[in-house]
């Protein structure tokens, strides 16, 4: 759901091509208007994430709860029922948590960008 949520959103994961053909012919402006568009993307992602995180909870708590009213709530097909939305559930946390995982990776490979423009690329002119 995060992933379907961050593209219904408009969120882009990040391609790494463009980040690092930057890097190679050392194309400030490519490097400008990544690294001066990075916070607002990583703040999207964090609500988005935040947002499911939140809804993930709600859901999981919401169902562990238990309809108190429902007498069939303690037979096989109530407690079958329940499982499969267990279920469901991990698989939205399994899903969050891969995004996470990538948006990590990430920003460690941005960060890691940006360091080498910076060391290897001081003084160049743009080839572009």
């Amino acid at each position: 759901m995060i992933l379907s949520m961050l593209l219904l959103s408009g969120l882009q994961i990040p391609d790494s091509a463009p980040a690092l053909e930057a890097v190679k012919t050392c194309s400030r402006s490519e490097i400008h208007k990544m690294i001066s568009s990075e916070p607002h993307r990583r703040t999207e992602f964090a609500a988005a994430a935040y947002a499911e995180q939140r809804a993930i909870a709600r859901d999981r708590a919401a169902l562990l709860a238990g309809p108190t009213g429902d007498p069939g709530a303690g037979t096989p097909a109530g407690q079958a029922s329940t499982a499969n939305a267990l279920s469901q559930l991990d698989a939205r946390q399994k899903q969050l948590d891969d995004a996470r995982a990538v948006e990590t990776s990430w920003r460690q490979l941005f960060d890691e960008m940006r360091a080498d423009f910076l060391a290897n690329c001081n003084g160049r002119k743009d080839s572009q």
